[in-house]
């Protein structure tokens, strides 16, 4: 520790990927929450943001290798988006509605308020989870 404090340096390794990680989630969750007026979309990003940062925190306890962290995250943040997926199919009239009431019609994509986009990123999220742990040394200790 420095002199004169009280708290070492923070670990900036640890709230990159906690920022890098539940920003994004956050924003959307709470910007199609507020699009669609359905608190389904706030909720799934509440819960999402939770189960990152925990196993955000499991992995970094555990000492797990980058590569294999940054997998388990991916494939976590895969299942993630397969659910907004699922919710934007089950509030998809709302949703568009919103989107198209509150934001310019410059700014529309149809992509955006389609389940299949969400699909296609938790495909994505997904291989590349999965490409990262099999690239990733699986064990902790080098033998």
């Amino acid at each position: 520790m420095a002199p004169g404090s009280s708290l070492p340096h923070p670990p900036r390794r640890w709230y990159g990927a906690l920022l890098g990680g539940i920003l994004p989630v956050l924003l959307l969750g709470f910007l199609y929450s507020a699009l669609a007026d359905r608190l389904d979309f706030a909720g799934w990003a509440l819960l999402l943001a939770a189960f990152y940062t925990a196993a955000l925190r499991q992995g970094m306890q555990a000492g797990w290798p980058a590569p294999r962290l940054a997998g388990a995250l991916a494939l976590l943040l895969a299942a993630g988006a397969a659910a907004f997926a699922w919710i934007e199919r089950t509030h998809h009239e709302i949703l568009d509605l919103g989107y198209r009431a509150v934001l310019p019609e410059g700014v529309y994509l149809a992509v955006a308020t389609n389940p299949c986009g969400a699909a296609v990123a938790a495909t994505a999220l997904g291989a590349a989870g999965l490409a990262l742990l099999a690239a990733g040394p699986l064990s902790r200790r080098r033998r």
